[in-house]
């Protein structure tokens, strides 16, 4: 067990951040409003991302490296680096006399975690482990209700923890809890198993069954369901944990010698069933009437929370933002008073036991696959691809190698990548660079040499100001090196979201009109499309640089998602909202297709599509209530397609912003019509230049789209 720590100075407790990703933003909200803390700096080997979080909260030091915090005076640092990094980061800041809050997995092994825990106990430094599920206010509830006896001896726990998790539905399998079978459980189990630890103690014994297995790339296998049986020191329990199923699944059942609790932490249910005296039949009516208030209790009191916090009247009250906040808030508040917080080095210790235990017959994948950048020079006639490990990136590079095209793919890392491009660079016939569209001169390097560039590469963001750095200056500076580089073609892969497509039905669009010319009104998305077309278009006027732009509609696959944007509002993953009634036909188009047509487009020599924009869509006729109901049909889940005029989605939305101003969001705009309308692809769009220039021949078979889409999805 850890030392307490040492008495804090009279002083708040000066703070650091190291790491600044996605993580960061939670626990400077917290701090910020955190009695006794005063954040000075910020850690992280991107210091432009450090710089900006730091601005956004004005913090006024951002470091890069671990050693210069102690010269701010740091005396604790949240540790919020990925999980491989902990025991390392970890140990540099205990070493520098720093003390620790780390994200859960302390370390990725229960060895690193001892390490850790007592190297700070032999220094007297704050140690501690960010166990917020174990925070959750049902979850204390629970342990409150526990504690006063009202169910009687605890002696049994039924554990339910079912996520899921959009890495593997977006096939981005380069996460560390993808690596390893094992890393699953350290990434995820942390939080069951604290809450276990907290109910039950320590583990003393583990039976693990693994349910389901399957693999994710040649000998990178995952294990998505577990069911484990565990005795500890005050209970016993039962455990099922799925990663990746489509319903989420969060509950805990307490049986006690004179009662029962279940609780559901997903939405901050709590029901409570006690002995009574009353006859059998009696009973059995009080017990479900009582449940069912509980239930209706605990609903609208989480309808009030919601709703308070919408309005600005009260704080945040989720599960998952109450839970860090009561678990950061405890660290700070046990070094203040110089006492042992919750989630300290036993705590830490404890909850690894549990998941050592989980994987300790778990097989071990073979070694990442780490691929090293190519050094030889450009063959003759290269293409240069970057987006090449996306969903339409990656049967681009199958047809590209099938036409005998040298291909190079432009990475921004090495490892993780899919199967196709590992196989083709172990082949030889696939070459590999490095580079990003952040960085200018790694550009130039990366498209020295080619013939064709083809920018799959898409960017994203949730304000404007990121739309236009990854999405418009990106895509400018990519033109930019070709012209440097005097690559002969770039083609660009835009989206028909760029278009306008709210005009009356029955009308067609061919590939000669333009992108929205009031793209100001358009949703973040497709205002970068329009944005970064006209910046292509204006690089290739100015430097020569010969361009051609190319949009699919709604392309679909057996690889990615059912929840196309393009079918509606997926308010759920098996509830779409149509744009409108859902009976007009979607421009549906199969990825291969796509592949296929660009592909064609690269191999084509002539100078006829110079400065065209080419539209990409079948004929298939379907509308997207057929889709979502063939869905239903042919997978067997509750897919269900709801229509809905665009009048009353409109007005809904406005109410959305009603709300949201009256909450002070200032960064709240009024909703666009227009795009709204636009998503309703009222109009038919037409690919002429595509089939009669290029000879290109997708799939109008709506039947045979669908098959493609749901092949292994059927029961």
């Amino acid at each position: 067990m850890s030392e307490a720590p040492r008495p804090a100075p009279a002083r708040p407790t000066r703070v650091a951040l190291v790491g600044a990703g996605y993580i960061a933003d939670f626990h400077l909200a917290i701090l910020q409003d955190t009695p006794g803390v005063e954040v000075v700096a910020i850690c992280d080997r991107d210091r432009e991302r450090a710089a900006k979080l730091a601005a956004r909260y004005g913090i006024e030091h951002v470091e890069t490296e671990i050693g210069a915090l102690a010269a701010h005076e740091v005396r604790v640092a949240h540790v919020l680096v990925p999980p491989d990094l902990h025991a390392l980061v970890g140990r540099q800041l205990l070493e520098a006399n720093i003390g620790v809050f780390i994200e859960k997995p302390v370390a990725p092994t229960l060895a690193e975690a001892c390490e850790l825990e007592g190297l700070a106990r032999d220094k007297g430094l704050p140690f501690g482990v960010n166990h917020n599920a174990a925070f959750v206010p049902v979850f204390q509830r629970l342990r409150d209700s526990l504690a006063k006896g009202e169910i009687g001896k605890l002696e049994h726990v039924q554990l339910t923890l079912s996520v899921p998790l959009r890495q593997l539905d977006a096939q981005d399998f380069s996460h560390w809890m993808f690596r390893e079978p094992r890393n699953i459980v350290f990434e995820q189990a942390p939080h069951p198993f604290s809450q276990l630890f907290e109910l039950l103690g320590r583990l003393e014994k583990m039976d693990v069954s693994v349910l389901s297995k399957r693999e994710l790339a040649p000998g990178q296998p995952f294990y998505d369901r577990w069911h484990l049986a565990a005795r500890a020191e005050r209970g016993t329990a039962d455990v099922h944990l799925a990663f990746g199923p489509s319903f989420t699944r969060n509950t805990i059942t307490a049986i006690g010698s004179d009662g029962c609790i279940e609780i559901d932490l997903i939405h901050g249910l709590f029901a409570i069933e006690r002995k009574t005296p009353w006859l059998d039949f009696w009973n059995s009516f009080l017990a479900g009437w009582r449940r069912g208030g509980s239930m209706r209790r605990g609903a609208l009191r989480g309808l009030f929370l919601w709703t308070r916090q919408t309005l600005g009247l009260g704080r945040r009250e989720d599960a998952f933002f109450a839970g860090m906040r009561a678990s950061i808030r405890d660290f700070h508040a046990a070094l203040l008073a110089g006492t042992k917080p919750q989630g300290d080095g036993e705590q830490a210790l404890a909850v690894l036991e549990w998941c050592e235990a989980a994987v300790l017959d778990v097989e071990q994948a073979q070694p990442v696959v780490e691929l090293a950048p190519t050094t030889a020079a450009p063959r003759k006639g290269e293409v240069c691809v970057l987006g090449g490990t996306g969903f339409i990136g990656r049967p681009t590079l199958r047809a590209l190698h099938e036409r005998g095209l040298p291909t190079t793919a432009v990475v921004r890392r090495t490892t993780g990548l899919p199967p196709i491009v590992v196989e083709g660079v172990r082949a030889g016939h696939l070459h590999l660079r490095l580079a990003s569209l952040e960085r200018t001169e790694s550009l130039r390097e990366a498209v020295r040499g080619a013939r064709v560039v083809l920018h799959l590469a898409t960017g994203g963001g949730n304000s404007w100001e990121e739309i236009e750095r990854a999405m418009v200056q990106g895509t400018r500076a990519l033109a930019e090196a070709c012209a440097d580089e005097e690559v002969e073609r770039l083609i660009y892969v835009s989206s028909t979201a760029a278009l306008y497509l709210g005009q009356e039905a029955g009308e067609s669009i061919g590939d000669d009109v333009g992108p929205d010319p009031h793209a100001s009104e358009r949703a973040l998305y497709a205002r970068g499309k329009v944005a970064a077309e006209h910046a292509l278009l204006a690089v290739a006027a100015a430097r020569g640089l010969r361009v051609t732009i190319v949009r699919p509609a709604v392309v679909v696959g057996a690889e990615a998602p059912l929840q196309h944007s393009g079918l509606g509002l997926w308010t759920r993953d098996n509830h779409c909202v149509g744009w409108g009634r859902g009976d007009r036909p979607v421009p549906l188009v199969d990825v291969d297709d796509v592949a296929d047509l660009l592909a064609r487009l690269v191999a084509h020599d002539g100078t006829e599509l110079d400065g065209k924009a080419l539209n990409v869509a079948a004929r298939t006729g379907l509308t997207s209530a057929q889709v979502v109901r063939a869905f239903r049909t042919r997978t067997g889940r509750d897919f269900r397609f709801h229509p809905r005029s665009l009048l009353l989605s409109q007005t809904m939305e406005i109410g959305k912003w009603i709300v949201k101003k009256v909450g002070g969001r200032k960064d709240a705009e009024f909703p666009s019509y227009r795009d709204l309308k636009s998503r309703s692809l009222h109009p038919i769009i037409l690919s002429p230049l595509s089939r009669e220039v290029l000879g290109w021949k997708p799939v109008d078979d709506g039947l045979e789209i669908l098959r493609r889409v749901l092949a292994g999805r059927t029961p």
